[in-house]
């Protein structure tokens, strides 16, 4: 792609007079197959899983699941209990695609959640994503999260199995240089 095609593509649909240069426009609702790059905690205690697209035409796009569980905003007020289960339920699906089996501990602590979700780094699942809007923050809409296990790697590959009777001279040990002297004639003997 030139230089040219790239800048029409980025401008298209960009108004330079009142669209923000850095607006992050974050994946549109779909299905994915993604790939979990890193896993970490946010500074506001939230588990967040760095994970890119894998295939189609969001391919290389990075999307950041942030799950948090506390149980007041940061005004004070309690949370709404269907937030609060959504997240807990969003955590314990993603673990369950991930292969990941969370201690109770972990749902005490953040950080050891996150130690236990590390053990997800480069594995593969399929992601369902849905926004809505967002009232307070339209360029911000939320997110809800549907996962999927991948059984299979299907991008994996796996080296064939070799056996020794497959090789050249499969069973056969390697000559010494014993053997090689025992099958020469003294004249070709190098000494």
């Amino acid at each position: 792609m030139s230089l040219r095609d790239r800048k029409n593509a980025v401008l298209d649909g960009f108004d330079p007079k009142k669209d923000k240069i850095n607006g992050y426009e974050g994946l549109q609702e779909g299905k994915y197959h993604m790939v979990v790059e890193q896993i970490s905690a946010t500074k506001f205690g939230q588990l967040s899983v760095r994970s890119q697209v894998l295939e189609g035409a969001e391919q290389g796009q990075i999307d950041f699941i942030n799950v948090g569980l506390d149980e007041t905003k940061q005004n004070g007020e309690p949370l709404p209990d269907f937030v609060i289960d959504r997240n807990i339920k969003t955590i314990a699906s993603l673990a369950a695609v991930l292969g990941i089996a969370l201690t109770d501990d972990a749902w005490d602590d953040i950080q050891k959640m996150v130690d236990e979700f590390q053990a997800g780094e480069g594995k593969q699942f399929n992601m369902d994503l849905t926004l809505s809007e967002n009232k307070k923050r339209p360029e911000y809409p939320f997110k809800s999260y549907e996962f999927e296990e991948i059984a299979e790697d299907p991008l994996e590959q796996t080296a064939p199995e070799i056996k020794d009777e497959d090789l050249p001279f499969g069973n056969t040990p390697a000559p010494t240089d014993k053997d090689m002297l025992a099958d020469m004639d003294d004249d070709e003997a190098p000494f």
